[in-house]
Order: structure tokens, then sequence, then C-alpha cells
């Protein structure tokens, strides 16, 4: 099994629980803060999970990225969208987060830029309960999701 994936059992997840993490991790994904995905883990028990350590890592390590508090980092905007992973599970469904930043406290011309970060995760479901969960690598960025949906 890949390292960014999470594999769990039919019965780890009950259809309401499912419906509670989806949520959690949407409100994770409007800040982007590492603290609120540490929190999601541990609120669904999914330390207890032998690949979450891995999973958790990737999604650290894309989060710490982009954020520089001495220059006052800050979210521009988030938005998302639906894709298809290219690479390690081609065609699955994936959700593909991405958000505008700034640094306000950089030097004067670069204090204006706007830089773009993204991450995308994908959900397999048996009967409505969360049986796989991971990041994805590889997607269609949107303009080539917009040109198949056309």
């Amino acid at each position: 099994m890949s390292k960014t994936t999470i594999t769990l059992d039919k019965e780890y997840f009950t259809i309401e629980t499912t419906k509670g993490f989806i949520k959690d991790l949407e409100i994770a994904c409007k800040t982007m803060e590492t603290d609120l995905f540490l929190k999601l883990f541990t609120k669904y028990d999914l330390i207890e999970v032998e690949e979450y350590k891995e999973v958790l890592q990737l999604i650290i390590h894309i989060m710490n990225s982009w954020i520089k508090p001495q220059q006052d980092t800050t979210i521009v905007r988030i938005e998302n969208f639906d894709s298809k992973c290219l690479f390690c599970n081609i065609g699955k469904k994936v959700k593909v987060y991405k958000w505008n930043y700034r640094h306000l406290g950089a030097e004067k011309p670069m204090d204006k830029v706007v830089y773009l970060k993204q991450i995308a995760f994908f959900f397999e479901y048996k009967n409505h309960q969360l049986v796989e969960f991971g990041v994805c690598n590889g997607y269609l960025d949107e303009n080539d999701m917009n040109l198949l949906n056309a």
C-alpha cells in the first residue's frame, strides 16, 4: 500500500462518523493549519491505524511548506474542486484544495506577490462508510477538469 494512504476496515467508521470526519476535514482545509489536521487525526483515532504517520507527516510537510510566520503569511483565498488522480490510483476521484497566500511582511515588492499551494485528498467508501483516505500526489488541474466536463 502507498505511504499516502490510510486503509480502514469497513467497521472502523460508521456512516455518521464518516460524515463527521469529512465535515471536520473541510474545516481544517478552510484554514490550512497544521494543528487542525493533528486534532482531526486524534479525534477520529486515526493514530491507531498503522499507516497514519506517513499520511499525517505528508500533510504536515505540505502545510509547513508555505507559511512563514516571520513574514506575516496570510491566506488570500481558498477554493476547492473535484479532480481525478493521474498517478497511483488513475481515474480515482480526488478533492483538490488550493489556497492563495501572501507574505505581508516580506520586503517590497515581494509583499504584493500572491502564491499558490494545493493539496488533494481521495476517499474510498463502502456502503457510505470511509474505508480509505489519502493524499493524492498527481491529479488533473482545474482547467483540465473543466475541459473534460465541457
